[in-house]
C-alpha cells in the first residue's frame, strides 16, 4: 500500500464524511441515544443511514472491495482509538478461530461478522463501508497501465494505492511496476539506484498457474 498524496487532507475528509471521532462515542450521544449528525448517508452493516438511528460504541471503517465476495475490504481501515477494541476482538477472535481450523483469512473472518451484524446476532459493533472514490485505488493486470499512465501524466491520482501481492501484484509487469512505484514514492535517482525501495519480489508462481 503506498500513499501518495497528502494523508492530512485524506483523513480530514473521511472524518467529516463518516463521522469518524476521536473522543468516547459515549460521550457525544443525546439524552435520546442518538449521534450528532442525523443526515449522514453511507452504508453501515445492519443499519440504514439514510435516517440515522442511536450509534453503537464501537466501529470499524472500511474501503470497497473490487470483489463481491466480501463485504469489505480488509487490508485497509480506520480505527477510533477510544472506540474499535470490541469490533478489533471480535475481528481477532474469528481469524483465531479460522486459523485453528485451518481455513480463511482476515477477509474471510470479517466477512463473518459482516454477516452476524446484519443477521442482528451481533450489535455492539458497527462496520462502516466508505467509498474508494479519489481516496484509494486496487489496481489489477487490467487497470494497471491506465492507473501508471495517468500517474506519468502529472494528473492527480487516489492518494492510497493498494496493490494485493496476493492476487494481482503477481499479474502485473514487473518492471512497470518498478517504474511506478519510483515515481510514486517519489525516490531521488540514488534511491533509485541502490536497488532497496523499487524492486518488486511478489512473483507468480507454478501453483498460481
Amino acid at each position: 500500500i503506498m500513499a501518495g498524496n497528502d494523508l492530512n487532507v485524506l483523513f480530514g475528509e473521511l472524518e467529516r464524511t463518516y463521522e469518524v471521532v476521536r473522543e468516547d462515542r459515549s460521550s457525544i450521544r443525546g439524552s435520546d441515544g442518538e449521534g450528532r449528525n442525523t443526515k449522514s448517508k453511507y452504508e453501515v452493516a445492519g443499519k440504514d443511514r439514510g435516517s440515522s438511528t442511536g450509534l453503537s460504541n464501537s466501529r470499524l471503517y472500511f474501503f470497497t472491495p473490487i470483489s463481491k465476495e466480501w463485504p469489505l475490504q480488509g487490508g485497509t481501515f480506520i480505527v477510533e482509538r477510544r472506540n474499535s477494541l470490541r469490533c478489533l476482538e471480535l475481528w481477532r477472535d474469528e481469524i483465531d478461530a479460522m486459523t485453528l481450523s485451518g481455513r480463511g483469512r482476515d477477509q474471510d473472518a470479517l466477512r463473518t461478522i459482516y454477516g452476524n451484524i446484519e443477521k442482528g446476532t451481533e450489535r455492539e459493533c458497527e462496520l462502516v463501508r466508505m467509498e474508494n472514490e479519489n481516496y484509494i485505488t486496487f489496481p489489477t493486470p487490467r487497470t494497471f497501465d491506465k492507473l501508471a499512465k495517468r500517474d506519468a501524466s502529472g494528473a492527480s491520482s487516489p492518494t492510497l494505492v493498494h496493490i494485493s501481492n496476493s492476487v494481482f501484484a503477481k499479474w502485473i509487469d514487473t518492471e512497470a511496476q518498478n517504474e511506478y512505484i519510483s515515481r510514486v514514492l517519489r525516490l531521488s535517482e540514488e534511491e533509485r539506484g541502490s536497488g532497496k525501495y523499487d524492486q518488486v519480489t511478489v512473483k507468480a508462481e507454478q501453483s498460481d498457474m
